[in-house]
This record gives structure tokens, C-alpha cells and sequence, in this order.
């Protein structure tokens, strides 16, 4: 009977060391894929600007070797900012190699951020950038700042040059809030000011229109600018194709295409329809294919050990009406349906 009650009590102990011994693989096989897990999280995946950005980023994963995981929300998303953090928390508790972030606001990510980085994880700002550089481990993407200075400097060396002394401006964008939009605005203004110089008081500059990426928003609120401000010459779009369509179809629908100069921000198919007509006057453009690409090669770099630029700057591009058709066939629009072997991961609207 002893014997018996001893080989049993052996046996159990081998299934617990095994158990256990396999718990430890599992763990250990997580971890090692984590290890060669990224995740990448744009303000949203679609559009002719964050569509090349995304296929940048999966291309240059690909090519190093790691799995990129795409986290997002649709644009009208209510809670969106708060998803964006829950994503970064997320990656944070996976303990994954990298993290690349666009900033939906300038502070409220900053807590989240830190946290990963004091776990030694790596976190790139892309697109918009926080407050503090000492706050993330570098930002690859467009100076607003510097881009919205030459899309406002351009634009009022065209606006003397046609002899306008004056009148009220609008600037349209998705969110005020967003720090790209923040720095573009002010930027433009910057700009717009150093070229007409005192002479920029007679201009007036309305409030800024805020639409959520929703080009109805966007077209109304235009629409009502236009009729009570029958001086208003100028009207800039920031980014995104809500403000772009909205402002294209306001000026239409009021008549007044190719009296109301227009400058927008990033190229999309959407200017073709209105070069015609004059309802785009020129843009500034940046290489979106290359700031997803550099995100993710600089990412790699810094979980490496190696020492990357706080800064890695992109460049943009100054793009009149005219070029826009030539510049759109040049630069290959980048196709970015999903290949097959994809590794990315993307939260869908669930309403779609």
C-alpha cells in the first residue's frame, strides 16, 4: 500500500513539474513575442494622409522583422481620446517593444507615455508632438509650425501679388484642440503676418471652424461665414478630407469659386475637382509614406540601443493648383489595401 500511495505521489509531482515547466514556455514564448511586437497608433487609418503613413510603418516592420499592430478609432469617435490612451496603457501591459503615438492633445498623453518608457519601452511621437521632448523618445513627422509659416507666407505673397489689401480670412480644420492644427493655425498666421507686415491689421481672421472630420459640418459652418462676411477673401484648410470637402462644396454652393482664394494642407485625389473651377488656390504637402516609414526605422533603432535625433523632421512640399495634377501622378499615389500576409491590427467602427 505504501509503495503504491509513493508511486502516486510521484506521479503527481512529475504532472506539477511539467505543468509548471510548461506554464514557464508559454510565458517565456509571450514574452519573446512581444518582443517583436509594435504597435503603431494614428489618429485614424484612412484618408489620402494616413492611408500612406500606415502602409509605411507596415512596410518598414515587415522589412525588420516585426509585427505592427495598428490601433485607431473612427473620427467622430466620442471617447476617442480616451481609447487612444487605454491603447498606450494596453501596449504598456503587453510589455511590447515600441510604441509609436500621434498625439490626439499635447498634455493628456503625456502620463501614459512615460509610464511605458519607464518600463523601457520606446515611445515615437509622430504627426503631433507633446509639450516637453524630454517627454517621449523622439518625433518623427512635419514642423506645423514651420509648415504652416510657408503655406501662410506663400499664400500672402500670391494675395499682394493680386492686389488684396484686406478682407477677413477663415481657417477650417477638424479638431481646435489638436496640436497639429494648433501649430499649423499658428504658423500661418506667423507667416501670413511676416509678408503683409502692418498692413496685416486690416485683415481680420475669424474664429477658426471645427468640423470632425465631417464635411457637411464643415460646408455649413463656411457657408454662414460667406454670407455674413461679404469681405471675406481667404479660407484655409488645415488637414483632412472634411475640411476639404466641406470648403470646396461651400464655396461652390455660394458662388464663389475662384473669387475666395483657398489654400489647403496634404494632397488628395479630392483637389483635382476643384482646379478647374478655382476652388483650390495651392497646398503645402507632406510625404506621408516616409513619416510612417521613419517612425517605425527609428523605433527599431531605439529598442537597438542606438542613440536617434529628438527630432527627425520630414519636409513639405508648396504645390499651386496648377501642379496639382502632375505633382498627384509623380508622387504614384502608394496603394494601401491590406496584403495578404498583413501582421497589422486595426480597431474598425463597430457600426460599420
Amino acid at each position: 500500500m505504501f509503495k503504491k500511495s509513493k508511486i502516486v505521489l510521484t506521479g503527481i509531482l512529475m504532472t506539477m513539474v511539467l505543468l509548471a515547466s510548461g506554464c514557464s514556455n508559454g510565458s517565456s514564448a509571450a514574452s519573446s513575442d512581444n518582443d517583436k511586437t509594435l504597435y503603431f497608433i494614428p489618429i485614424v487609418d484612412t484618408g489620402a494622409y494616413w492611408n500612406p503613413m500606415k502602409k509605411g510603418a507596415e512596410d518598414a516592420a515587415k522589412e525588420l522583422g516585426y509585427t505592427l499592430v495598428t490601433k485607431t478609432s473612427p473620427s467622430a469617435e466620442p471617447s476617442k481620446k480616451e481609447k487612444h490612451i487605454g491603447f498606450i496603457k494596453e501596449a504598456t501591459a503587453k510589455n511590447v517593444a515600441g510604441i509609436a503615438i500621434a498625439p490626439i492633445e499635447k498634455k493628456a498623453f503625456v502620463d501614459p507615455i512615460k509610464a511605458a518608457m519607464d518600463k523601457d519601452i520606446p515611445v515615437i511621437t509622430f504627426d503631433a508632438d507633446l509639450e516637453n521632448p524630454d517627454d517621449r523618445t523622439a518625433y518623427v513627422g512635419t514642423d506645423n509650425v514651420s509648415a504652416g509659416k510657408e503655406l501662410g507666407k506663400r499664400a500672402a505673397e500670391e494675395m499682394k501679388e493680386k492686389g488684396i489689401t484686406g478682407g477677413s480670412i477663415a481657417i477650417v480644420c477638424v479638431d481646435v484642440a489638436q496640436p497639429t492644427m494648433i501649430d499649423r493655425e499658428k504658423g500661418l498666421k506667423e507667416g501670413f503676418e511676416e509678408v503683409y507686415g502692418t498692413d496685416a491689421k486690416n485683415f481680420k481672421f475669424l474664429a477658426t471652424i471645427q468640423d470632425n472630420d465631417q464635411p457637411s459640418e464643415s460646408k455649413k459652418q463656411l457657408e454662414g461665414y460667406i454670407s455674413a462676411n461679404k469681405d471675406l477673401v481667404t479660407v484655409f484648410s488645415l488637414g483632412s478630407e472634411g475640411p476639404d470637402v466641406g470648403v470646396m462644396s461651400a464655396i461652390e454652393s455660394q458662388g464663389k469659386s475662384g473669387k475666395i482664394l483657398h489654400y489647403g494642407f496634404d494632397y488628395t485625389d479630392t483637389w483635382l475637382k476643384g482646379i478647374e473651377d478655382g476652388r483650390i488656390t495651392a497646398i503645402v504637402d507632406q510625404d506621408a509614406y516616409q513619416i510612417g516609414y521613419q517612425v517605425i526605422e527609428n523605433l527599431v533603432k531605439a529598442i537597438d540601443g542606438e542613440k536617434i535625433d529628438a527630432t527627425i523632421p520630414i519636409d513639405v512640399k508648396y504645390v499651386p493648383a496648377a501642379e496639382l495634377k502632375s505633382y498627384g501622378e509623380e508622387k504614384g499615389k502608394i496603394k494601401t489595401d491590406s496584403v495578404e500576409d498583413s501582421t497589422e491590427e486595426t480597431v474598425e467602427d463597430s457600426s460599420k
